[in-house]
């Protein structure tokens, strides 16, 4: 045999070997890849699911229950394609009848929180839902203008559950006569209103009781502001009207959740 032909001989079954051992790794680095998506996939269904079932217990609009649902269905569908052909059968990255069924059960509207613990749970819950509803527009789901809508109940209602909670604790504080808290308590409150960066009917009704339930705390209950009052009130008055709002029109206010 020529020198060639043994070069040939020898060459040729280590190609194949190495072709074999290279196809073997694609395949692998495939699989591990579908399974890495189709984790993530999995993990935000389950954090979507579980802002759904939050929001079913603190508030009672089935539009935008049955919206978010549609949209965990959709990602329910993208984790199964993203897995091996073999695990697709029968997969769900969450209890989709589970859901479903607390859904069609209806929510209920809950407006105080017990805590600045459960505030922050919230707040999380309802950025998640906020979050989910921009593919929603583009696939087509639900329109901008229904999107944008449902955006602006969510904010001012996790708004007002904050206010709500905030307004709360302070009125326990001023039964049991701690002034200090009360009215740390009250003017949170207040501030988180005047602060929001969206006009809604009652917002400026509540700022001006806020106010005077501060003040009430100074003037054996009467909710008009007392001389301590006005003091305590004063936050930065050069640059803000009688209700908190900014005098300059250009002052960025904004807060997001």
């Amino acid at each position: 045999m020529s020198s060639i032909g043994l070069v040939i001989s020898i060459a040729v079954p280590i190609l194949i070997l190495l072709a074999i051992a290279v196809f073997i790794s694609k395949q692998q680095q495939k699989k591990i890849g579908q399974k890495s998506r189709a984790r993530a996939v999995k993990d935000f269904v389950a954090e979507l699911a579980e802002a759904l079932e939050f929001l079913v217990k603190v508030d009672n609009q089935t539009e935008i229950q049955e919206l978010v649902l549609s949209r965990i269905k959709q990602l329910n569908e993208r984790y199964i394609a993203c897995l091996p052909k073999k695990l697709q059968i029968g997969a769900s990255a969450v209890d989709l009848v589970e859901l479903q069924q607390k859904v069609s059960a209806g929510g209920k509207k809950k407006r105080v929180l017990k805590s600045d613990r459960e505030i922050r749970y919230a707040k999380k819950q309802f950025s998640k839902i906020l979050k989910s509803f921009g593919p929603m527009i583009k696939n087509k789901t639900a329109s901008e203008a229904t999107i944008l809508e449902f955006r602006r109940y969510l904010r001012i209602s996790i708004l007002e559950m904050e206010v709500d909670s905030f307004s709360a604790q302070g009125d326990v504080a001023a039964q049991r006569g701690d002034v200090t808290t009360a009215s740390g308590y009250y003017k949170a409150a207040r501030k988180i209103l005047i602060d929001f960066n969206m006009q809604y009917p009652e917002k400026n009704q509540r700022i001006k009781a806020l106010a005077n339930k501060t003040a009430s705390l100074f003037n054996g209950g009467n909710e008009e502001e007392g001389s301590l009052a006005k003091e305590l009130s004063k936050e930065n008055e050069s640059d803000k009207d009688e209700h908190g709002f900014p005098t300059d029109p250009n002052h960025d206010t904004k807060q997001t959740f």
